[in-house]
């Protein structure tokens, strides 16, 4: 009747509780988001949990799409940055390009640590 509950009950409760987590997106792509989410009666929040435990469930399906997508936009930037790069050696822009690949390689850095964090 008046049972305590076990140890194990507790931490699988424990394991079960849904706790906060933060995720940021540009601003572009949260206005996106908050305007799909709740033209279907759903908070951004929601909307965002709900598709990506549905990419989960689904074995990553309703994703596979993308990766052809960012290939082939990682393929274009990497076009586009080569060409630039090249443009400004060819121009006598070298201090230039060195303090944006610094910049950039700081960047990655802060990205990096802020994903181990």
């Amino acid at each position: 009747m008046g049972r305590k509950r076990s140890d194990h009950s507790k931490s699988t409760d424990a394991q079960a509780k849904r706790s906060p987590h933060t995720i940021r997106f540009l601003d572009p792509e949260w206005e996106n988001i908050e305007a799909f989410a709740e033209a279907r009666g759903l908070a951004p929040a929601e909307f965002v949990r709900f598709a990506t435990l549905n990419a989960i469930a689904d074995g990553g399906a309703s994703i596979a799409g993308l990766a052809p997508l960012i290939q082939t936009t990682f393929r274009g930037t990497h076009i586009l940055a080569s060409r630039l790069r090249d443009e400004m050696l060819e121009a006598g822009e070298q201090e230039i390009l060195d303090e944006m690949v610094a910049a950039a390689r700081g960047l990655q850095a802060e990205l990096i640590e802020s994903i181990q964090d």
